[in-house]
């Protein structure tokens, strides 16, 4: 696993949200800008997260901040996740399959496995050791100081300060696993086949194939409210992400409306042009129609093609939506080493 791949909370995250935040909301309060600041941070860190239920990440969410982004002013990196998670219970199959999986998509295996149950995973301390510290570890620290000098930067800049806007208690691994599910994420059912009902993706690497489409669909503006939308309804990303590259070619930077056509890179009600809203209503609406066109298929019948019917005019929409999606598929699924920027 390369560098690059170990973090969770990257440079180049940190620079979008305070880009993103300078440009757009230049004239915002000083407290909504270091509000935006800070949920943006705190949903890429959840998201990094195994797949618990939702009450204990977010209790990992509120512990990684306040001791690895706060205390140890630097970027939160698996290691640390693979630490927290070592004082769960995992003997309990709702801690065990999660983390399992998540090893798994993240790559962590082998030796990265081996040495966090040893108790010796990376972590790099922001301070030095008494012992010295290996040539690898040297490279990691100064990687780690300039994310960690990114960080700082955009908290300083909005004077954000995380253990006002993350008041979750300390984590307590002895108590969280008998405390009920408060605000569950409940799924809508549908009639979509398995693979396009939703499944957890890898946000930094969808990124990296959006902005080499020079899509600003890439910004975590837009890019959240659809993931959150399909969540929601139960439809895989990949799929609403495909519709947007069918519909308006992923929203590139370059066209001169790019954030007038990212309210509803789905054309719902005919056009971005007819009906501007936000992006989160337009996903939701989209999502809603993909779920309503999916039921009663018949047997046989490609289930993209079936939604054609009715979501598009042109018969070969379905092709389009089909070929992307097996496209950014390929992409998620290749080896890093083959997609770097």
């Amino acid at each position: 696993m390369n560098a690059d791949n170990a973090y969770v909370l990257t440079e180049q995250d940190v620079n979008r949200i305070r880009s993103y935040v300078h440009a757009k909301y230049a004239a915002a309060p000083h407290e909504r800008r270091a509000e935006i600041v800070a949920d943006a941070v705190t949903r890429i860190i959840y998201r990094g997260l195994p797949e618990f239920e939702p009450d204990v990440r977010q209790r990992m969410t509120a512990t990684l901040i306040r001791t690895t982004v706060l205390e140890q002013q630097r970027p939160v990196c698996r290691g640390d996740i693979l630490e927290l998670c070592r004082t769960l219970d995992q003997q309990d199959e709702a801690i065990a399959a999660p983390l399992r999986q998540w090893m798994n998509r993240t790559s962590i295996a082998g030796a990265g496995i081996d040495a966090a149950a040893s108790g010796t995973a990376e972590i790099i301390p922001l301070h030095g050791t008494s012992k010295a510290v290996s040539v690898r570890r040297q490279k990691r620290f100064l990687l780690y100081g300039a994310l960690s000098l990114g960080l700082v930067s955009a908290v300083m800049m909005y004077g954000w300060s995380l253990s006002d806007r993350i008041s979750a208690p300390s984590f307590q691994p002895s108590t969280v696993q008998q405390q009920s599910v408060e605000h569950p994420v409940e799924r809508a059912s549908n009639e979509l086949p398995a693979e396009l009902q939703y499944k957890p993706i890898d946000e930094v690497r969808l990124a990296s194939y959006l902005n080499r489409r020079n899509s600003v669909l890439a910004d975590q503006e837009y890019m959240l409210p659809i993931i959150d939308a399909a969540e929601q309804f139960n439809i895989h990303p990949l799929l609403l992400f495909a519709i947007t590259g069918q519909e308006q070619a992923f929203v590139p930077r370059s066209h001169e409306r790019a954030e007038k056509i990212a309210n509803n890179p789905f054309n719902v009600f005919h056009s971005w042009q007819q009906f501007n809203t936000s992006i989160k209503e337009s996903a939701e609406i989209a999502s809603r129609t993909i779920v309503r066109l999916s039921k009663d298929k018949p047997q046989h019948t490609d289930p993209i093609a079936w939604i054609n019917r009715e979501y598009a005019e042109d018969p070969n929409w379905s092709k389009g939506v089909t070929s992307l999606l097996r496209s950014m598929t390929a992409y998620m699924e290749a080896p890093h080493e083959e997609v770097s920027p």
